[in-house]
């Protein structure tokens, strides 16, 4: 039977405006993505830690926090078996808070075991690359800058291979563009979204119309105009290809056992053709 063929016009997903607040919400996800990636970076940019040594004082800087080490502290050389509580336990930087065998001490040091432990309240470790040059300088009142002995490049780096996955995160945010497809090839509905292409038969698909609105995301992307993968609704679980998770009327598939969540602009016309066969 010759069908009656809905308009192109019927077919385009419906069209949903962009939030206001989806770029802000796009700009802290990328932010949150790319924070291991920039404290990777930040110690060597802004040249921490250091220790500044001045007035017979040395005062130990991190990205976060600084602490003052007055003239004549009792210092000793130590090798000490460190693990982070609070704070940042790197190759080439460590900084925070860490138990260890002397009890909690603060560290401003790169990632060696053996530095100088200064007996302050807590206790200050540093690493400085020259121990014996700091000490002298600091008990000859000079002044002057240390700071830990360099890591190699390739021991910073290597743990940004963990965080390629989130490089898909950022491509996906602001160089992908989502879209869901609907077209007509004989009698033949083919649904492309950037993931996959479903095709469903006339003869072989029922359709109807529903109102309900998408639930919660099971597996998939929910996104503003680009609903995919499997969602539920009230009436059970569909997978969807969708454009609006709340649109005014949604057309319902049923094909090869599975139910599918369509957003054409004119459900009714494509739901009339399929009531055709």
């Amino acid at each position: 039977m010759s069908a009656k063929l809905p308009s192109p016009a019927a077919l385009a997903p419906v069209q949903v405006p962009t939030p206001k607040w989806w770029p802000f919400l796009r700009a802290a996800l990328v932010l949150l993505t790319l924070w291991p990636v920039l404290l990777v970076f930040a110690p060597s940019v802004l040249q921490v830690p250091k220790y500044e040594v001045s007035g017979g004082q040395i005062v130990a800087r991190s990205i976060a926090s600084s602490t003052v080490i007055p003239a004549g502290t009792p210092v000793e050389a130590v090798t000490l078996h460190l693990s982070k509580t609070v704070g940042t336990a790197g190759a080439g930087y460590s900084a925070g808070r860490f138990a260890s065998e002397r009890g909690e001490v603060a560290v401003y040091g790169n990632d060696s075991r053996t530095g100088l432990l200064f007996g302050t309240r807590p206790p200050t470790f540093i690493t400085p690359a020259d121990p014996e040059g700091l000490l002298r300088a600091w008990r000859g009142g000079e002044a002057a800058t240390f700071r830990p002995a360099p890591v190699p490049l390739t021991r910073q780096l290597w743990p940004l291979l963990f965080l390629l996955p989130a490089l898909g995160v950022i491509v996906a945010l602001f160089f992908w563009k989502p879209s869901v497809t609907y077209l007509l090839s004989g009698d033949t509905l083919i649904v492309k979204t950037r993931a996959s292409t479903t095709t469903f038969p006339r003869q072989e698909t029922r359709a109807s119309l529903t109102s309900e609105p998408l639930g919660a995301r099971l597996f998939g992307t929910g996104m503003p105009g680009y609903h995919t993968g499997s969602f539920a609704t009230r009436s059970g679980n569909v997978q969807a290809a969708a454009t609006s998770a709340r649109p005014v009327q949604a057309l319902l598939l049923e094909h090869g056992g599975k139910r599918y969540y369509l957003t054409p602009s004119d459900p009714a016309a494509l739901a009339a053709w399929f009531g055709q066969g």
